[in-house]
């Protein structure tokens, strides 16, 4: 763990740089960060970040594009080459979920993720994963601007007051080579969009001062012949009628209203689009897609740039996952399973699911092409319950499996109609007549009774 001066970030934090910047400040900051000292740099990146709204706006998209990535631990493709290693595989990934899953309840696996994502706009993010008895506990962020970077090797250095030293490797900390997650970005976003912003800035002042002096055309008035104390007195109505005012003018005078150049006055509006074009350039990779500017190209340019958006996103993902790779994932993997290959991998899944429609389009063609789509995963895929036409409706238990049919008898069994038929059977019973018992006739008690 890094220890960070308070007082200094305070400072910093209270602290806007942006504020009366011009063309010829931003040049000398950016080369003295050719140095590597880059504390006040990654202090007016963060600023510009809260200031341009182009800026904001791209950062917000990307880094919410980030967080919509499920993160996964997956087994590689080497896995299932044999039992023994498709079983190693499932422990592996076992672990590395129970890790991730501690790190994602404590919040932070987003946090880190997020921090990560800044690299792109900063140039440099510095994460560092917290370990336990139990293995991967949470992760911690750190300021920009706390670091300093070697133009030659790209080791990075701890700097924990963010003071400028041009021989900083001698006097700092090396952060590279220690547990920390570090990225670096050689050509950063808000790099490029600093220059931009500085001249929209100078734009919008010169174009609010042009508005202020020249929003209204300008009114002269020729005075008729005049003498004396009248002169004084046409000279304050003139101004008033000049300004907006009412009044009235001597007979004679003369009213003329300056002309307005059209062109003129759409100079600035046309500077600021321009320069915001260059913002969303250098931040998404497109203007047609981020700008949704009415082109009359149809929806091919727009996908284009979709297409476009998409791909920078992926790598985005990929670049994040391969960080956490490394110095997380298997560091776990060395400590639970030393000696062991590595056969599980933190990954984030960047891609967009496919919609319902795209799924039964794909149903059709591979139905057109002799092949049989499985119901109960295209029921899954579409979110539809789906059967057959003129099909009977089958039961589903509360996991959402068919019920098997019970096996039907010839007859319809009807338990009522049973119990009402042995009723019958048992009042007939008693209602028959009862045969009295006959008595039989001795032949040798007659003979001896005569």
């Amino acid at each position: 763990a890094f220890s960070i001066d308070e007082e200094t970030n305070r400072l910093f934090l209270a602290f806007n740089p942006l504020r009366g910047m011009n063309a010829k400040d931003v040049e000398n900051i950016l080369d003295f960060s050719l140095t590597g000292c880059i504390s006040r740099l990654e202090l007016i990146y963060e600023r510009l970040e809260q200031a341009s709204v182009d800026v904001a706006t791209i950062k917000t998209r990307r880094e919410a594009a980030l967080i919509g990535c499920d993160w996964e631990i997956r087994k590689r493709e080497n896995a299932t080459k044999s039992k023994e290693l498709d079983k190693l595989a499932d422990e592996q990934v076992a672990m590395l979920n129970e890790n991730f899953a501690r790190a994602e309840d404590s919040g932070t696996l987003v946090e880190a993720i997020k921090c990560l994502g800044t690299a792109i706009f900063r140039g440099i993010a510095v994460v560092e994963p917290r370990f336990s008895d139990k293995g991967l506990e949470y992760f911690e962020c750190y300021s920009p601007w706390n670091f300093a970077i070697d133009p030659l090797t790209k080791d990075v250095y701890w700097n924990p007051k963010a003071i400028d030293l041009t021989n900083f490797q001698k006097t700092l900390k090396k952060v590279t080579g220690t547990r920390c997650i570090v990225s670096l970005e050689e050509t950063p976003v808000d790099g490029l969009a600093l220059p931009v912003y500085i001249r929209e800035n100078f734009g919008e002042e010169s174009w609010a001062r042009l508005i202020a002096r020249r929003g209204l055309p300008a009114c002269y008035i020729i005075a008729p012949p005049l003498a004396g104390d009248k002169v004084t007195q046409f000279t304050n109505a003139a101004k008033k009628v000049a300004e907006g005012g009412s009044g009235a003018l001597p007979n004679g005078s003369q009213v003329i209203t300056e002309k307005m150049d059209a062109a003129n006055s759409d100079a600035f509006d046309l500077f600021l689009a321009h320069q915001q074009k260059q913002i969303i350039l250098a931040g998404t990779g497109g203007i047609l897609g981020s700008l949704a500017e009415a082109t009359g190209l149809g929806s091919g340019v727009a996908d284009s740039h979709e297409n476009t958006w998409r791909e920078i996103i992926k790598c985005d993902a990929m670049k994040i996952s391969n960080l956490i790779n490394r110095k997380v994932a298997h560091l776990l993997l060395d400590a639970y399973f030393p000696g062991q290959p590595k056969l599980a991998y933190f990954t984030m899944d960047s891609s967009t699911p496919k919609s319902a429609t795209e799924v039964l389009d794909c149903a059709v063609k591979a139905t057109q092409a002799g092949y049989e789509i499985d119901e109960v995963q295209l029921s899954e895929m579409t979110g539809f319950k789906l059967r057959k036409r003129n099909q009977e409706r089958q039961e589903v238990d509360e996991d959402g499996q068919p019920v098997p049919e019970q096996p039907k008898d010839d007859k319809p069994i009807d338990e009522e109609a049973d119990k009402q038929e042995e009723k019958e059977e048992e009042k007939v019973k008693n209602s028959a007549p009862v045969e009295e018992p006959k008595n039989e006739v001795n032949e040798e008690d007659v003979k001896q009774k005569a």
